[in-house]
């Protein structure tokens, strides 16, 4: 499976939203209104990179969020982080679950398209990502080959990596061996090994039609 602590990285680029042991935490709310279910989420995601003591303010401030709304696909997308964080395996695989479901609610048909540039998408595509990565984990491959399809089909532009992990599970890898060469990759800023890894899959299994811009 893909590291789940990854999502950090990106929500920090997504919105900037510090902790309540950051400084000047309160001035990033306008005196006038109370935080929402996301601002809830975005800091709970900051806290994840400290110790136990944040990892249990980031889960009390992600059922503020799920009180709030508990359809909300993106606050069990922050469970599955902060549970990862706490080591707890099942219930971060329990909100893998449901993520995936209530998208399924949100969606009984699945769009023509769903692209990662819109903001409101991801928690849905993640939750599709992480849904096939622990069908991969369980050996239920043909599940998880759907639903790696499914992602590359409503987003040709592939900026979640699916592709990636769908050419490994072809070659018969692992999560752990994507893991590997993305952190080798990431250091040597090469990802060949990747590239060619899906080359060499996608001629077998044509699971992924590159876009030309």
């Amino acid at each position: 499976m893909k590291k789940k602590n990854s999502i950090r990285k990106n929500e920090k680029q997504e919105k900037r939203i510090l902790s309540p042991f950051g400084p000047n935490f309160g001035d990033l709310f306008d005196s006038n209104r109370e935080p929402n279910k996301n601002d809830y989420y975005y800091d709970a995601m900051e806290l994840l990179g400290g110790g136990a003591r944040e990892i249990k303010e980031a889960l009390r401030l992600l059922n503020i969020a799920l009180e709030m709304d508990k359809d909300y696909v993106q606050t069990y997308i922050g469970f599955v982080s902060a549970y990862g964080a706490a080591g707890d395996k099942k219930k971060s695989e329990e909100a893998i679950k449901t993520a995936y479901e209530k998208t399924l609610k949100k969606f009984p048909t699945w769009p023509k398209e769903m692209r990662w540039g819109y903001m409101d998408n991801r928690a849905y595509m993640r939750a599709i990502q992480y849904r096939g990565e622990l069908y991969w984990d369980n050996g239920e491959n043909e599940k998880a080959i759907e639903l790696f399809r499914l992602l590359l089909k409503l987003n040709p532009g592939d900026n979640q990596g699916a592709r990636y992990e769908i050419a490994a599970l072809y070659a018969g890898l692992n999560g752990d061996d994507v893991n590997r060469m993305t952190d080798e990759g990431n250091e040597r800023q090469d990802w060949s090994e990747q590239e060619n890894l899906v080359k060499e899959q996608n001629l077998k299994h044509k699971f992924w039609k590159e876009p030309r811009y």
